[in-house]
Formats: structure tokens, C-alpha cells, sequence
């Protein structure tokens, strides 16, 4: 065989072995057969009460049930549909509460209570349970989910491993560790030492709540848009002062304190925040962030590290609820955020020094 030739035939089957990966996605530039936008399910989106609000419509079918259960004071047991086991309470007392705790050990069952729960120390339940009326626990108990129509409250070192939510108040005593999503049409209430992840509520409260700061008139209130302000390097605000922009800042700001941002912030390093410090928009850091006692940001705050931030601080409003999020953030009591709470790798309570 011609030399020349088998070269040749070599080359092209390279060349044909190279090219044939790209054949497809060149169709797909020629015809775009698939320019349509997937078809995503958007049931869960995101939504924090999205266990919580599927849970309802799956016990949906025991609504009658737990009705004749509380005419009678009694209780009924049975399976639903998918053959997991369940228990109808129409009354509660300790002992019962316990024997069903020491039960879960080899026969777990998920719990329905008509009435107020009251669930006795060290308990341990590895199934959801529903509670129509209070639920109350004691210490060190350990919880897969609950869901309450009424005020929820965990006592001390009590752990929550998926999710709660509360159609009244949240409150989680010192030392609870809340491993899941945390819920409530009303109010959340944690307390030292406490460690969660992500909570929603339209009030927020790390421990005992301090006396409202005065509402804050925007400075920009006359004028349609702010300037932007950007700066190459670390940049400080001196205390006192009042910045009329949006701020960008390409390396550290240090906000000292009673100072005033009329607009939003963004930092591509860390973030420092003196006390007494307001923030009429979003504060967005590229790395750590740290907000001083008594400071108020209405917009959303954001770090991609982490997050410190110190009592009295609030972060929203009741009427612009708002988000805080970073991997690890730590907050001390006395913070109060309006909206969402969301340390999406650890969080945890600090005491008021």
C-alpha cells in the first residue's frame, strides 16, 4: 500500500474521530430543536413551608378520625394508604406521651394529636407528629418533624432533625439544635446556644428582643435614583457621615459608627460594621462580614463566608420583609430580622456579652 496514502487515511480518521463528538451539538446549532425552556416542577421552589404544607394534605384523610376521637376522649390506630402506621390522640397525658416515646424504639408511628401535646423529658419520636392544638417539650427531646396549629415551644437541648412548623409562635429554649427548615406565621423566638439553619417568619427573634429603634426617613426620599459610587481598594466611612449612593467597593469597607448609607453596598472582600450604623439597601459582602450592636439594614444581607451580627441589630422591616444568609453565621441575642434567617452550612446563638 501506498505510504502516502495510508498517512492520509490515518490523518482523516483522526480528524473524523474528533469531529464526531461535535456532530450533535452542531444539529442542535443548525435546527434548535431544543430551544424551549425546560419544563421545571416548581412545587417546592424553595417555598420553607413546602414539608410542612405536604404533610397537611397527606393527613388530610384523618381529619374525621381525629374529629371522633375528640368527641370520645379516646384514641384509634391504623395504617394510611402507603402502609406507614399512625396513632389518633383525642386526649394526651404524660404517661401516654411516654409509653409511645419508649415504643418508637422498635415500632415508630406517626402522631396525630387533636388536642395540646405535652411530650415528657429526654422523648424520642423518629415520625412526624401533628399537634391541632399547643405543643410543649420537655428537655434533651429529640424530634423528626412537627407540625402545630398553635404555638410550638422546645425546651431546653431539644433537637429537631427535618423541619418544624408553627401556625402560632416558635420558641426553642437554650441549647436546641435545629438541623432542618423552621417555620411560623407569626413569630420565631431562639435562645443561646441555640444552632439552626434556616428559619422564616415574619419576625424573627434572638433572644430577648431589645425596645424598637425610631424609624429611619430615607435621606434619597426626594431624589428617583441614586449615583454609584466605586472604589478600587479598602475604603472607610468616617462616623457620622451620611453617603447618598449605592456603594462599590473593590476591596475592605469599614463603616464607622452612626454613619448613614443612603443606597446599597457591595464589597468584594470584608465587611466591618461599627455601632449605630443604618443601610437604607442591600449589604452584600464577598467574603466576611461583620455588623456592629444597634445598626439598621433594610435590604438584604448577604456574605459568601461568613457573618457576625452583634444585639440590637435589626435587618428589615415588618412591612419589607428581607433575607440574611452566608455559610456560617452567628448571631447574638438581642438581633431581631424581619423575613429569612439562613446560615446554609451552620448557625448558631450567641449570649449577649
Amino acid at each position: 500500500m501506498n505510504p502516502y496514502l495510508a498517512v492520509a487515511a490515518l490523518i482523516f480518521l483522526i480528524g473524523v474521530m474528533f469531529l464526531l463528538p461535535l456532530v450533535p451539538a452542531w444539529i442542535e446549532l443548525r435546527s434548535k430543536s431544543d430551544a424551549v425552556p425546560l419544563n421545571v416542577v416548581q412545587q417546592n421552589a424553595g417555598e420553607i413551608r413546602h414539608f410542612a404544607n405536604g404533610f397537611r394534605s397527606y393527613i388530610g384523610a384523618l381529619e374525621p378520625i381525629m374529629q371522633h376521637c375528640v368527641n370520645s376522649g379516646g384514641m384509634d390506630a391504623g395504617a394510611l394508604s402507603n402502609g406507614e402506621d399512625y396513632v389518633v390522640l383525642g386526649r394526651t397525658d404524660e404517661i401516654q406521651m411516654r409509653a409511645l416515646a419508649e415504643q418508637d424504639a422498635v415500632h415508630p408511628v406517626l402522631i396525630m394529636a387533636a388536642v395540646d401535646v405535652v411530650i415528657p423529658t429526654d422523648a424520642k419520636f423518629s415520625k412526624d407528629i401533628y399537634a391541632a392544638g399547643q405543643f410543649q417539650s420537655g428537655e434533651r427531646g429529640n424530634f423528626r418533624a412537627i407540625l402545630g396549629e398553635l404555638n410550638v415551644h422546645l425546651g431546653k437541648a431539644n433537637s429537631v432533625l427535618r423541619w418544624v412548623h408553627s401556625v402560632g409562635e416558635f420558641t426553642a429554649d437554650l441549647g436546641c439544635r435545629l438541623y432542618g427548615r423552621i417555620s411560623s406565621d407569626l413569630l420565631i423566638r431562639l435562645h443561646a446556644d441555640c444552632n439552626f439553619m434556616r428559619m422564616n417568619a415574619p419576625r424573627i427573634e434572638i433572644g430577648a428582643a431589645e425596645a424598637e429603634p425610631g424609624s429611619i426617613t430615607p435621606a434619597n426620599s426626594q431624589a428617583p435614583t441614586l449615583l454609584r459610587f466605586i472604589h478600587d481598594g479598602d475604603f472607610e466611612v468616617h462616623a457620622g457621615e451620611i453617603v447618598a449612593s449605592n456603594m462599590v467597593i473593590r476591596g475592605t469597607l469599614h463603616i464607622h459608627s452612626g454613619a448613614r448609607v443612603c443606597g446599597s453596598v457591595k464589597v468584594l472582600k470584608d465587611v466591618l460594621i461599627d455601632e449605630g450604623v443604618a443601610v437604607e439597601g442591600s449589604l452584600i459582602g464577598g467574603r466576611r462580614m461583620r455588623i456592629g450592636p444597634h445598626c439598621t439594614i433594610h435590604g438584604p444581607v448577604i456574605a459568601e463566608h461568613e457573618l457576625v451580627i452583634d444585639g440590637g441589630t435589626r435587618c428589615g422591616t415588618e412591612e419589607c420583609p428581607t433575607t440574611v444568609s452566608a455559610p456560617h453565621i452567628e448571631v447574638e441575642e438581642g438581633v431581631v430580622v424581619f423575613g429569612t434567617l439562613w446560615a446554609r452550612e451552620h448557625g448558631h446563638v450567641a449570649a449577649r456579652a
